[in-house]
């Protein structure tokens, strides 16, 4: 069998595989949601809601703890810095873990959703298949992507979506003809999960009416508006995340956001889980079901309160969201964007017939178009929201609406912040290897192995004749001036040398520390390829030295990193092909 057929018989296992799992994921959740349903029922107690999220999380906080060493890479970030920072390699407990944490996480009422601890799964799948049978980093790449797109196809049955999602999300440079592994193992998830599970649509709406061009700026308004619900969700979204950063321990966390939720999900049920109950029930027409055992459901009657308790969700939701992955909770913000789409949209078209600015809308049109143009917003994925939205509902009748809001909810968010979260996570760890390909090359280089030390260094009390006399018998034109401790004090090049060199009387009374002078800057041996590019930039250096404190430890020169380059590019280019 050739490489390429190999290669896709490959993409067709990754698929079945992120069937399975997310199956499996999904029984995981289904078996513990029934299961606190039926002990709540047992004892009719409803403060319970309060302490189920608090256990979830606790027992996912340990389950990483002693099962996982502490550490669980999270989220989209986390896949994407494997692909550019660790030749694509992402662990093996990678295939099992997030399966588990999360399964706890949403399966015991936490705010957030299945589809990035999918992702993951399903990403490590594919890198860990392509370590197995010894692929090279381009098609472990390759693998990669098509574990993400099977994860996200198996969970929703949304084969094209899970497609789109890979290419958006996750930056890839794939050519054409690399498009077929992951089309395989995208359908392939879908088929698996469709096997198993059936072909039950997640979301179902009657489509009444069609689109109509008097209609065109009721979406456009709406566009705008999604937009910024998308940058509010972003904007919470950060402040969270570095809040429960600067928290000293794991428990501080755990213990303040667990509360909080548990207050929250008790207050709303709504907000309880993924939300996808909600979200039926909105496309239904069932508004009221959302506040019947709501703790303000004597409050909350007609359409006048049923509007502001509809918009609280919204930025509850995000709250809540957040509250579940700072408290040590597993699990993404794909279904809380949906959710907080949904609400939304409902929230918009229930004001504009409320107040009389528009006729009778069909609430269930601008709750889907609202979901896409979220999900667009906060993930920074125009397509995805489109595509994914039309196929969960079978709704393509919805097409041109569909592109409409979430075109101008991207336009919006991204004048605003111009980079997906994933990104910016990455790039407050200084870790983001760029947009461009040459930029990712660029980041797998090392910076400690691209250290010449075997430059000749000079002590600074040596004359100037025996400088020459260095100069004489090396092939380099700059030489590092270190004392006898090792301590780096300056740097003298030919040039600094040249006009004294033919001036013999001067040998014995110049010495190299009159010589010496300052490099533009120094590079210290624990900075990254960015780094070190930044300041090659900046300074216009061709020779910058590299220190380990005040310690020499050598000179990194652009010569050696142009060469590095262009051998990491022969070998292992970033543009997929097949």
């Amino acid at each position: 069998m050739s490489k390429r057929n190999f290669l896709l018989l490959i993409s067709v296992l990754i698929g079945i595989a992120a069937g399975l799992a997310s199956t499996l994921l999904k029984w995981w959740v289904h078996f513990w949601e029934e299961l606190l349903i039926g002990i709540n029922e047992d004892f009719s107690f409803e403060y319970l809601y309060l302490l189920f999220p608090v256990i979830g999380i606790a027992l996912t906080i340990l389950f990483v703890r002693f099962m996982n060493h502490g550490h669980l890479g999270k989220g989209i970030s986390s896949i994407m810095h494997a692909i550019s920072h660790k030749s694509s390699i992402l662990p093996r407990d990678m295939t099992y873990s997030h399966l588990v944490t999360s399964g706890l996480t949403v399966g015991f009422g936490g705010s957030v959703g299945l589809e990035s601890p999918i992702v993951v799964t399903g990403s490590a799948i594919g890198s860990n298949l392509g370590m197995l049978f010894r692929f090279n980093y381009r098609e472990r790449t390759l693998l990669i992507g098509c574990g993400v797109a099977a994860a996200i196809s198996s969970l929703f049955n949304a084969p094209i979506a899970g497609f789109v999602f890979t290419l958006e999300i996750l930056l890839l440079e794939l050519a054409v003809s690399s498009f077929i592994p992951v089309l395989l193992a995208s359908v392939a998830g879908a088929i698996t999960t469709r096997a198993l599970s059936g072909t039950e649509i997640i979301f179902t709406a009657e489509m009444t009416d069609s689109f109509e061009v008097a209609q065109l700026y009721l979406f456009m308004l709406l566009g705008a508006f999604t937009g910024i619900v998308s940058l509010v969700f972003i904007r919470i979204s950060n402040r969270s995340r570095k809040i429960f950063a600067n928290m000293k321990t794991t428990w501080h966390p755990f213990i303040a956001g667990s509360l909080m939720l548990g207050i929250l999900i008790f207050l709303f049920p709504a907000l309880y889980g993924e939300g996808f109950t909600t979200i039926r029930a909105l496309l239904s027409g069932n508004a009221d079901f959302i506040v019947e055992q709501s703790f303000f459901s004597k409050w909350v009657d007609g359409n006048a309160l049923l509007i502001p308790y509809i918009l609280l969700l919204v930025v509850l939701k995000i709250v809540a969201a957040n509250l579940t992955q700072g408290a040590g909770g597993n699990g993404g913000m794909f279904a809380p964007s949906l959710f907080v789409g949904a609400t939304a949209g409902y929230f918009f078209a229930q004001v504009l017939q409320f107040t009389g600015l528009s006729g009778d809308l069909h609430m269930a049109t601008f709750t889907l178009v609202a979901m896409a143009g979220v999900l667009c917003g906060a993930n920074h994925a125009p397509l995805t929201g489109v595509f994914f939205i039309a196929e969960i509902t079978s709704g393509y009748e919805l097409m041109i609406p569909l592109v409409i809001v979430s075109t101008l909810s991207y336009i919006t968010v991204k004048y605003f912040e111009p980079h997906p979260m994933p990104v910016r996570q990455l790039m407050e760890k200084g870790l983001f290897a760029g947009y461009d390909s040459d930029t990712r090359v660029i980041q797998k280089l090392d910076v400690r192995k691209l250290i010449e030390s075997e430059i000749r260094t000079i002590a600074p009390e040596i004359s100037l004749g025996e400088l020459v006399e260095v100069v004489a018998n090396s092939s380099r034109n700059l030489f590092p001036v270190v004392d006898q401790s090792g301590v780096f004090q300056g740097i003298i090049t030919l040039d600094d040398i040249r006009t004294l060199m033919f001036k013999p009387e001067r040998y014995n009374d110049t010495f190299a520390i009159q010589l010496m002078h300052a490099p533009p800057t120094v590079l210290q041996i624990q900075d990254g390829m960015d780094t070190a590019m930044k300041k090659f930039d900046e300074t216009g250096a061709w020779n910058l030295p590299v220190l380990d404190g005040q310690q020499y430890v050598g000179i990194i020169s652009k010569s050696r990193i142009f060469g590095m380059y262009r051998q990491l590019l022969a070998s292992d280019t970033n543009r997929l092909d097949m």
